[in-house]
């Protein structure tokens, strides 16, 4: 493997002058990898800080930080403690990535400029796992002593009361006192469009049993109600309005043909209110087949997976043709999808066709999407896949025994321009045989417990025998993935090969020109032989993937820049400071490519004496300097007019003795 150098931040220290705009991070806006979304990231690390905080980093697969963004985040220590960034674009809606110890809840703040937008609940009920080999417990006490604490990161999301502008402040605020550590890995800001109105024929939930959202009534009977009556209708649309919406139970679709119309992702929430097995989530029934479902945001109660017999997704089932998912935000489901019907061999259906794109699977206990039992010519594309407990995106040929289903192969599905990111358990893409699958033009990215992309026999159905077309595997970018540590005491390469021959062989699967950034172990992995004589035999094909752990800093080339006190940051410096004020200190490698690059003030660094002169200004002490990498003092008796020309004033972060704010100006000698 071609394995290109690490940088060294030493290496960076000729570009002082041509420092970037401090932009948010992107890890979905690489021009050649990933989704294409409509928010921006500002990464918490990269924000100006408060007292009362501590930047949190490791890379240690046990830490709490491994599982954050870029393997950091800011605790929020203190009560009024808080976090401000600045806006690079216009934004009315916010989504922030927290943690907090298990069982623990607090509040905080978010205010544009000065002006308060929105308080915010954060609760870790819905995180928190214990995994031991192939177990996964909600409890420290009913797990072995010797679990691995995953599942520690959980978002919250809300419109906000206030537009953001370009420029203004946006701070996250601790809200309690108490002695909880609230961590802020990220927020992302997103300008939302207004509501979707009720299309022109379409019969609407609220037109039924009297329901109305957010009334604590579980709706179950006004949406069948709706479906049964848009089944009758020439536009087979049921619109669902803005606000929140209670099912007390899974929901069928039985009726071919029918569209499901939110008024869009940020007003349309559908709320599972079961915490039980089996208590909710959407199941495309026998009758269903090219289906449309869009513009929701849809969650539930569940907070276990029940030894892996939770049986509660967000979708499931088979969907039959042309079923269409869009613009649907799923979160805190067993998975998010599960595609596939078991029934016995006589009244098998399948999904064939179906197409989820532009939508949000984050934060489900296992997989976010598994085509199974057949699943064929399916996608997902142009998704953002994050923070699942399972494999991110999976395909996966089974013939489920218990049913006597006799499914057909899963065959030609495809995962095609998504962003999956922060998985905690399993792989970010994993293919279980079938065949010819398509898995291209992905960004992957922080799967530390896992490979990236899997390719795999460990699970028993129509396996590599019937990949007669052969899967292509083909221009991914996979940054931080792979793992030293499997939870069965394994390393996984960025990209992994297993067998277990008792099921049979990895047969016809091409590894084509995907990038490999920084791996937690290697970048290709296999329990065989990956000799060419072997991959010959297993018609294998392994070419153009190259290793590039400078792709990260030059493909999407932030470098964001702050100032320091001592070993605390106390604010970022703009693009149009001048940056010989400051003495360069360091680099270190943030997420998704953003170099953080930090600075100390020479105001700071300007030994100021009791015989040195000063002027007072606005109450203020000001002394005067050289602007020289050794600023030398200048007494007030200096020609200023005649033989210096004025730079700037900076404060220095420590007043005098008396309390007195201390400037330095600094001059240029003509």
């Amino acid at each position: 493997m071609k394995r290109g150098p690490f940088i060294a931040g030493a290496g960076l220290l000729g570009v002082i002058a041509l420092v970037p705009a401090l932009v948010p991070s992107a890890v979905a806006a690489d021009e050649q990898y990933g989704a294409t979304v409509p928010y921006a990231r500002y990464e918490a690390e990269e924000a100006s800080r408060s007292d009362g905080t501590t930047l949190e980093r490791s890379d240690d697969i046990e830490s709490t930080a491994i599982e954050a963004s870029g393997q950091s985040y800011v605790a929020l220590k203190d009560q009024d403690s808080s976090l401000d960034f600045t806006a690079t674009s216009a934004a009315n809606a916010l989504d922030l990535r927290f943690t907090l110890p298990d069982h623990k809840s607090g509040q905080v703040q978010v205010y544009i400029n000065n002006d308060l937008a929105a308080t915010l609940t954060l609760s870790s009920e819905t995180a928190w796992q214990y995994v031991y080999k192939e177990s996964v417990y909600d409890e420290p006490t009913l797990a072995p002593g010797t679990a691995h604490k995953r599942f520690r990161f959980d978002e919250v999301h809300t419109l906000l009361n206030g537009q953001i502008q370009k420029g203004d402040h946006v701070r996250i605020v601790k809200v309690d006192q108490n002695d909880t550590e609230y961590g802020i890995d990220f927020i992302e800001l997103e300008q939302a469009a207004p509501a979707i109105e009720r299309p022109e024929g379409a019969v609407s939930i609220a037109d039924y049993n009297n329901a109305k959202p957010g009334d604590g009534v579980a709706d179950d009977d006004a949406l069948i109600s709706a479906m049964d009556a848009a089944a009758n209708t020439s536009s087979k649309v049921v619109y669902i309005p803005a606000g929140t919406w209670e099912f007390s139970r899974k929901i069928g679709i039985d009726y071919p043909g029918l569209t499901f119309q939110g008024a869009g992702l940020w007003y349309t929430n559908i709320f599972f209110t079961s915490d039980q097995r089996e208590g909710g989530g959407i199941v495309f029934n026998p009758g269903a087949s090219n289906e449309t479902l869009t513009d929701f945001y849809m969650s539930s109660n569940l907070k276990s997976r029940f030894g892996e017999g939770a049986q509660y997704k967000g979708f499931a089932g088979a969907a039959g043709v042309n079923t269409r998912v869009a613009n649907v935000w799923v979160e805190h489901f067993e998975c998010g999808f599960w595609m596939g019907a078991y029934r016995d061999h006589e009244h098998m259906t399948y999904t064939d066709g179906m197409v989820i794109e532009n939508s949000r699977i984050r934060n489900n206990f296992a997989d976010g999407v598994n085509f199974v039992q057949g699943t064929k010519n399916s996608t997902v594309r142009n998704s953002s896949v994050r923070g699942n407990g399972d494999d991110s995106l999976a395909s996966w040929a089974s013939n489920d025994l218990r049913s006597q289903s006799d499914a057909d192969a899963s065959k030609f599905n495809s995962f095609i321009g998504n962003t999956i990111e922060l998985g905690w358990r399993a792989g970010g893409i994993g293919l279980f045989g079938g065949e010819g699958h398509v898995v291209k033009d992905n960004l992957i990215v922080n799967n530390f417990s896992g490979a990236g992309i899997r390719i795999s026999t460990v699970f028993e159905g129509r396996n590599f025998t019937y990949n007669h077309a052969g899967m292509t595997i083909t221009h991914n970018k996979l940054v931080r993935t792979g793992t030293t540590d499997d939870f069965y005491g394994k390393k996984r390469g960025a990209i992994d090969f297993e067998e277990n021959l008792e099921v049979g062989q990895v047969l016809n699967v091409s590894v084509t020109d995907n990038l490999i950034v920084r791996p937690y172990a290697e970048e290709i992995s296999a329990n065989f032989d990956l000799d060419s004589e072997a991959l010959r035999k297993q018609g294998i094909t392994l070419r153009d993937n190259k290793r590039d752990d400078e792709a990260v800093a030059t493909e999407q080339a932030q470098i964001v820049n702050h100032v320091l006190v001592g070993d605390q940051v106390v604010r970022t410096v703009p693009e149009t400071e001048n940056y010989s004020l400051y003495w360069y200190q360091r680099d270190e490698r943030g997420a998704h490519g953003t170099i953080n690059r930090y600075w100390v003030s020479k105001a700071d660094g300007v030994a100021i004496t009791p015989d040195m002169e000063y002027s007072v200004e606005g109450g203020k002490r000001v002394y005067n300097v050289t602007l020289a990498d050794l600023p030398q003092y200048l007494p007030t008796s200096t020609d200023f007019s005649g033989s210096y020309d004025y730079v700037a004033d900076l404060e220095r972060s420590q007043p005098a003795d008396d309390g007195t704010t201390i400037v330095v100006r600094f001059w240029s000698a003509k």
